[in-house]
């Protein structure tokens, strides 16, 4: 446990350091842990994972990917509660074609494993772990991923008196208002629950090669109906 207690207080010293929001989060684990990018994603109701806070501009993208698609490791560590690895984001991904297929657009390599962010028997989200160069993950590796993502677990769940920060980490935005706006008008439009409507603007979005936040503002503009069939 004594290495255990080590990383803790190397991730918080790196927290403090970072300032304490929920994208030091991100930038602290790449400081503590073997890989070279991180990312965090939330499950939101109906919306589905959506990305929280990122290292960089890559993991950024590869997280955008798995929002818009709606597939991914990180959904899968959502639904599973395990860490969920690729040994290869160029080659080996064939489980989720949708993900590969949009990545492929994507100027992405190395591997990742998304380690699930869990509070008791509740998957909340996931911290997604990027190394540049492919390969396989080691039990160490996953112990200390694990231990980080309780570690951040805490942070989002904890009262102020035990995160300084959490309640800022809270109320920091997840989707994007433009999303729930065309989604408001996807349901006015189609008269389908909020469920379907935000389904309704991810396939458009994979369908037409574009992000989720993409797709919304071309709903948001009116270049894109979805009643009688339009789009």
């Amino acid at each position: 446990m004594a290495e255990f207690d080590s990383l803790t207080e190397s991730f918080l010293s790196a927290l403090r350091r970072g300032g304490g929001d929920i994208s030091a989060a991100c930038r602290a684990a790449v400081q503590v842990l073997p890989v070279q990018r991180a990312a965090i994603m939330i499950g939101e109701r109906d919306v589905g994972v959506q990305p929280w806070c990122s290292s960089d501009e890559i993991a950024a993208r590869v997280e955008a990917v798995q929002a818009t698609v709606g597939e991914g490791p990180a959904v899968d560590a959502v639904a599973t509660g395990v860490p969920v690895s690729v040994i290869d984001l160029t080659e080996n991904c064939g489980r989720w074609p949708g993900f590969a297929a949009a990545l492929a657009r994507e100027p992405v390599s190395g591997a990742m494993t998304a380690m699930p962010l869990r509070l008791g028997a509740v998957r909340f989200g996931a911290l997604d772990l990027y190394r540049v160069q492919p390969g396989r993950v080691d039990g160490t590796m996953i112990s200390a991923g694990l231990h980080v993502a309780d570690i951040i677990t805490a942070h989002v769940s904890a009262g102020s008196d035990c995160a300084e920060h959490a309640g800022e980490w809270l109320r920091h935005p997840l989707t994007s208002a433009s999303i729930h706006q065309a989604a408001g008008m996807v349901i006015a439009q189609r008269g389908v629950g909020a469920a379907d409507a935000y389904a309704t603007l991810r396939t458009y979005a994979v369908r037409q090669g574009i992000s989720l936040a993409e797709a919304a503002e071309r709903v948001l503009r009116r270049s894109v109906r979805f009643d009688n069939g339009s789009h």
